[in-house]
């Protein structure tokens, strides 16, 4: 009978690391540098966790910081608006004083000059300017004429009276005619603007 051929030998190949640690120096260093490593890896992963969160909230606060700038930004807008307004609101008054005072010094103007005015002496046309009065008119007498002079000479508020084209009576018009003009002294008139621009 033949023998039976011999069982082959089992192959056992273990690739994991055996539970047995290096002995002496080595050993220490190889268990301590494997525990630090344990330790880095968690620290770094608590970092990066860390960092994560930090980035999350980083990010809430800049959107609402752009949300706040956003409402700053309106409220700026809106005070510009108003500022706007008021300055335009405030120009128009000045405005209107300005032309309030400018109607009462005419009114002043007007009722001084007719002050001055002789009776009987009839105005064609009438000017006031910022300075100065332009008027025309007609009267009978030479008389008249005199009072007129004599009146302007003696004014405080309207002065160098100036008369031009004065032409005396023809069979077509019986009265003398006449052209003057005169300085207004804006002081004079002062208190007067200012009691009635009030």
């Amino acid at each position: 009978m033949a023998k039976a051929a011999p069982k082959p030998a089992e192959i056992n190949i273990n690739l994991m690391p055996g539970g047995e640690k290096p002995a002496g120096t080595v050993g220490t260093a190889v268990h301590w540098a494997l525990t630090v490593g344990r330790f880095l890896v968690i620290l770094t992963e608590i970092i990066a966790i860390s960092i994560f969160v930090l980035s999350i909230k980083l990010s809430t606060d800049k959107q609402g910081l752009k949300e706040d700038i956003q409402v700053l930004t309106a409220q700026v807008d809106t005070e510009a608006e108003f500022e706007n307004e008021f300055r335009f609101v405030q120009n128009r008054i000045n405005e209107i004083k300005g032309l309030r005072a400018a109607h009462f010094l005419n009114n002043a103007v007007i009722a001084e000059l007719l002050k001055l005015l002789p009776r009987g002496m009839k105005l064609d046309s009438l000017e006031i300017s910022k300075n100065q009065v332009t008027f025309s008119g007609s009267f009978r007498s030479p008389r008249e004429l005199q009072t007129l002079i004599s009146s302007f000479s003696q004014s405080q508020k309207i002065v160098g009276l100036n008369i031009s084209n004065l032409e005396h009576p023809t069979e077509k018009q019986s009265d003398f005619t006449f052209s003057a003009d005169a300085l207004i002294v804006s002081e004079g008139f002062a208190t007067e603007v200012q009691n009635g621009g009030e």
